[in-house]
């Protein structure tokens, strides 16, 4: 097999209390994944994965400290150097706990950052922003990419004035709707419709802005209206294709609390990787999986491009094997929006060069990958 995404849930400690975690019910549970239980997962993914992409998650995965992901890149050089696997990591942080030695190792051995940062008003639910504000800033100095996931919480976030906060730090930027697991269960939480409403204006805002910073979503949007694969984990199918390991060495299919219902087994229990398809837990998951998405696919003419959604939404919003409502309205909605925007600029042949300079990046990339490659130019005369 080619490739395989694995988010590897290092702790369920963290040094903050995000009054919306959706890992905050595990928060006592104090223990760090061994390095030794990493070893046996790359051994055993080696064997059957040429690409492993690797996700460092928590928690809070820098509180396992920088000795720890030492060891880390000595285990994947080996692996590398027996059987040329390439491994890849991204990590995702708060941002609280870096320094210099921290962003010198990220950028020595090609770590992907993403930040936990809500913008303007972080704190509202964070706390210690001006530390992450200061780890971007350094990052920035270190010539690394920076990129921020921001939890849009309740209805009294702005969308647009955020994205203008990134904009101004040089940040790219994620908004995503809170997950309404563990402490988010206690909150107002948003309402969908107006979510939605706030979200088609920064739609419009983003395509128009040519200072603008990269926003995952839309991009992947645009690349879906434009016939090409490009997905996000949740309009995809992602059994078989996604793990999760746990501090224990359980294996699940991602990192999302609901997914710990369908364990796979453990680590050291199984010899190869198409063992987890024999576990109750990858039966149970695909099971009800298919039995949403059939659903899906009778009666929604998005399937082809969602897929029957995210199955953890399904399971937060109801049962595994029923549609989830909630990001269900939310992807029709913004991606219908999305591929308007690419129908009138079309229609009304607006060049590249008058829009947010994401729009030309991202059809580089879509004809790139789909059939050659392509300048921006070309992609202005398909259009």
């Amino acid at each position: 097999m080619d490739r395989i995404n694995v988010i590897i849930k290092t702790t369920n400690d963290c040094n903050l209390r995000c009054k919306y975690c959706y890992n905050s019910e595990s928060w006592q549970k104090k223990e760090r994944l061994p390095i030794q239980t990493f070893e046996k997962l790359i051994t055993l993914l080696s064997k059957d994965f040429r690409e492993i992409c690797l996700v460092w998650h928590g928690g809070e995965p820098t509180m396992l400290g920088l000795d720890y992901f030492k060891q880390v890149v000595e285990i994947e050089n080996s692996a590398h150097q027996v059987n040329g696997v390439a491994i890849r990591n991204s990590l995702q942080t708060n941002g609280t706990l870096l320094d210099k030695d921290w962003i010198d190792f990220f950028k020595k051995y090609d770590f992907k950052v993403g930040l936990s940062f809500d913008g303007k008003d972080s704190d509202k639910y964070r706390q210690q922003s001006q530390k992450t504000l200061q780890s971007i800033k350094l990052m920035q100095e270190k010539g690394l990419k920076t990129s921020c996931m921001a939890v849009v919480a309740d209805d009294d976030y702005d969308l647009i004035e955020n994205y203008k906060y990134f904009v101004d730090i040089g940040c790219a930027v994620e908004f995503s709707y809170v997950f309404m697991e563990g402490g988010a269960k206690d909150l107002k939480g948003l309402t969908k419709e107006k979510f939605v409403d706030k979200y088609i204006e920064f739609i419009d805002y983003w395509f128009n802005d040519k200072k603008g910073v990269d926003v995952r979503l839309i991009e992947t949007y645009i690349a879906m209206a434009m016939g090409s694969y490009f997905r996000i984990c949740s309009n995809s199918s992602c059994h078989g294709k996604y793990l999760s390991i746990y501090p224990d060495g359980t294996l699940y299919n991602c990192g999302r609390d609901n997914m710990s219902k369908y364990p796979f087994g453990n680590v050291f229990e199984i010899n190869q990787f198409s063992d987890i398809y024999q576990s109750q837990g990858f039966k149970d998951l695909v099971t009800g999986s298919i039995q949403r998405r059939n659903i899906c696919k009778s009666t929604c003419e998005f399937f082809d491009e969602c897929a029957g959604g995210c199955a953890d939404c399904a399971v937060t919003e109801g049962k595994l094997d029923t549609p989830a409502k909630f990001s269900c309205y939310c992807f029709k909605r913004i991606y219908t929006h999305v591929k308007q925007k690419m129908q009138e600029i079309k229609d009304k042949n607006i060049p590249l060069s008058q829009l947010n300079p994401a729009v030309a990046r991202t059809l580089k990339r879509c004809f790139s990958v789909s059939d050659g490659n392509y300048d921006n130019l070309i992609a202005e005369k398909f259009l």
